[in-house]
């Protein structure tokens, strides 16, 4: 079967963007609700909106043709890592200071340069290690998260980073065969099963009428959030776009600010600086590479 990856960076670095400005919201909307609503709750709105997006967005699209596959292990191998990874995630923002869970769940990129190479074969130059080193500073500059208090919901963070480069090696992989739609609507189908007998078997919340608007628009972030990210890979390397994570953090800062009073100190200040610096320099790298390559290719055709 032929690949159905195009190489179109900046595209896919605006999609990466876009899906991560849509998670910063969505992990606002967690913390909030999570005073009325058990974890296994918001997940199931999560899902089940986005589930029932993608079946309409399919029908849309030309039929549910797309969802054949030859990928079945590497579909459950993603849709797996996925639930855990967001599960843990909705935990950690949850229980813990957003803009320190946000941090910790965002440094992902780490896992991912570590993961990139055995699974997809992408090559890491030492600038690109750099700059998200670089960026990982960052994150710590602005989080210096408190490990010594031991808190669950730190170490949730964790291991939801983990995961989530889990996914996003994996996405890069099927990308190159299955349709972005497919992908998508295989990890929230199995994922609305499996949090609707989690939900129903620990009880429901009173406090569905009282919270509608806002469960819906969690609803409706999940199902945005979920497109961008599968399509974003069919445009770049996953080792680029995994940095760009980054930029949800200036958001959580200021949604700590706002809503909760947690106000930046200059050295959050200079993490945030540090962070948008890492990003400038994967893009510019990469500016860089596509130059060379256009020349290349005019020098070979003169």
């Amino acid at each position: 079967m032929a690949s159905l990856l195009r190489d179109l960076p900046l595209r896919g670095i605006l999609i990466y963007v876009s899906n991560t400005f849509c998670f910063s919201l969505i992990s606002f909307l967690v913390k909030e609700l999570s005073e009325e609503f058990r974890v296994a709750e918001l997940l199931l709105v999560r899902f089940s909106c986005t589930f029932l997006g993608l079946v309409v967005l399919i029908q849309f699209r030309g039929g549910f043709y797309i969802l054949k596959t030859r990928k079945t292990l590497d579909l459950a191998i993603r849709s797996g890592a996925g639930m855990i990874a967001i599960a843990l995630s909705f935990v950690a923002f949850s229980g813990a200071i957003l803009a320190d869970a946000t941090a910790l769940v965002f440094s992902a990129p780490l896992f991912t340069l570590l993961l990139s190479v055995p699974v997809l074969s992408e090559r890491i130059t030492l600038s690109k290690s750099f700059a998200v080193l670089m960026g990982f500073l960052g994150v710590m500059l602005i989080t210096r998260p408190g490990f010594s208090e031991g808190s669950p919901a730190l170490y949730a963070a964790l291991g939801s980073a983990l995961f989530f480069a889990i996914v996003t090696v994996w996405l890069r992989r099927l990308n190159k065969t299955e349709h972005p739609l497919a992908i998508s609507f295989y990890y929230n189908f199995t994922g609305f099963l499996v949090f609707l007998l989690w939900s129903w078997s620990g009880g429901w919340s009173e406090a569905w009428r009282q919270n509608l608007e806002m469960l819906l628009l969690l609803g409706l972030l999940g199902i945005i959030q979920q497109v961008m990210l599968t399509y974003s890979f069919r445009y770049a390397e996953a080792s680029l776009l995994a940095p760009f994570d980054y930029l949800s953090l200036p958001l959580a800062l200021l949604f700590g600010f706002w809503f909760w009073n947690e106000f930046p100190d200059w050295i959050s200040l200079l993490g945030s600086a540090v962070i948008v610096l890492s990003g400038m320099m994967l893009m510019v790298g990469q500016w860089k590479g596509l130059f060379s390559a256009a020349k290349f290719d005019r020098n070979l055709k003169q």
